[in-house]
């Protein structure tokens, strides 16, 4: 399996669990660490995956590194 492969499949686990933890919501934001952890990424693994999730359009960031996410209003295709 390749890295983008694998980037593109922990993007979609982190947008999975920011669904699930926001109720849906995309006003609400969630902790960059929180996701990692319950997820049990590592930095560098959970960074690269909120940006994916951010080129996608599934996520908008707050901060550089982003610190927090929130669902994008806009609905984007998976």
């Amino acid at each position: 399996m390749s890295k983008q492969a694998d980037t593109d499949r922990t993007a979609q686990a982190m947008r999975a669990d920011v669904v699930r933890v926001a109720g849906g919501r995309p006003c609400h934001w969630v902790a960059v660490h929180d996701i990692a952890e319950r997820l049990g990424l590592d930095d560098q693994t959970s960074d690269a995956a909120v940006r994916r999730a951010i080129d996608q359009g599934w996520f908008v960031a707050d901060g550089e590194p982003p610190h927090s996410v929130r669902l994008s209003v806009i609905a984007v295709a998976t």
